[in-house]
C-alpha cells in the first residue's frame, strides 16, 4: 500500500473521530464522513427521470436514454448532461450559501455527492473538467469560483485533471435573473473565448446550477469550434 494513501486515510479516520461529521442543514450526525445527514439526504430533490442532453426532469424516461423535444427540435452544443437536484428546497439553500457567503465547505459536500452519482451511474468519465469560468471583476468580488471549488472533489476522486487556463470569460455578462431564454442565449453570446489550444478531446464543464442552458452551451460551442469532440456537462442541481 502507498505510505502516503496510508497516512492520508489515517489522518481523515483521526479528524472524523476528533470532529464528527455534523450535518450542515440540521446539525445532525453526518453520514459517511459528509457533514450531511441521511435524512436531509434523502428529502433533497434528487432528480429521477431526465434528459440525458440537457438533464431537464421528466415526468417518465421511456428508457434508459431519451431526449427531451427541446434537445430534439434544436440540438445544444453539448452531448450529455447530469445534474443532481432540482433547483428548489435545500438545493437552493446549499448552493446560496456556497455562492454567496462564502461556504466552502459545502463545495466540498456537493462536489463529492457529484462523484458519487456519477461513479454510481457508471457515467464515461472526460479527460478533464472544465469549471465554468468567471469574468475577471466578478472574481475579485466574491474571492472565488464555486465551479472551480465543485470541481476540485470531482477531480480528486477520479484522478481527472481540471483545465482554468484554456477558456477565459471576455465579458462582464448581465445577471442570467429575470431574462428569457432568448435574452439569456444572446446575453452569452461571445462570453466566452478560448486562449490556449485544448488539448483533450472529451471534456465535461461543472457548473452549479443549468437554467435555460445558456451558458453551458456557448461554452460548449467555443470548445467544439477548438476541436473538443463530446462536451458534458455535470452541476449540481437544474432549473427550468
Amino acid at each position: 500500500m502507498d505510505v502516503t494513501c496510508l497516512a492520508a486515510g489515517l489522518l481523515q479516520r483521526l479528524i472524523s473521530t476528533v470532529y464528527p461529521p455534523r450535518c450542515v442543514l440540521c446539525a445532525s450526525p453526518g453520514m459517511a464522513d459528509r457533514d450531511l445527514c441521511a435524512g436531509c439526504y434523502h428529502e433533497l430533490c434528487w432528480i429521477g427521470a431526465a434528459c440525458t442532453q440537457c438533464a431537464i426532469p421528466l415526468a417518465d424516461s421511456g428508457g434508459a436514454h431519451i431526449r427531451c423535444g427541446q434537445c430534439l427540435q434544436k440540438p445544444p452544443s453539448f452531448d450529455r448532461s447530469l445534474s443532481l437536484f432540482s433547483y428548489r428546497g435545500n438545493a437552493v439553500r446549499l448552493i446560496q450559501q456556497l455562492k454567496f457567503n462564502q461556504k466552502l465547505a459545502y463545495a466540498r459536500l456537493l462536489g463529492s455527492l457529484l462523484a458519487d452519482q456519477v461513479r454510481s451511474r457508471g457515467i464515461e468519465l472526460p479527460d478533464c473538467l472544465l469549471p465554468v469560468p468567471l469574468y475577471s471583476k466578478r472574481l475579485r468580488q466574491r474571492g472565488f469560483n464555486q465551479s472551480i471549488e465543485l470541481a476540485r472533489p470531482v477531480a480528486k476522486s477520479f484522478g481527472i485533471p481540471v483545465d482554468l487556463h484554456s477558456v477565459i470569460r471576455v465579458r462582464d455578462t448581465r445577471a442570467q435573473s429575470g431574462l428569457d431564454q432568448k435574452q439569456r442565449r444572446k446575453n452569452m453570446r461571445g462570453a466566452f473565448q478560448r486562449v490556449r489550444p485544448v488539448k483533450h478531446k472529451h471534456v465535461t464543464i461543472i457548473d452549479d446550477v443549468v437554467t435555460t442552458t445558456s451558458t453551458v452551451n456557448e461554452l460548449a460551442r467555443v470548445l467544439k469550434r477548438a476541436g473538443v469532440e463530446r462536451v458534458d456537462i455535470w452541476s449540481i442541481a437544474r432549473a427550468g
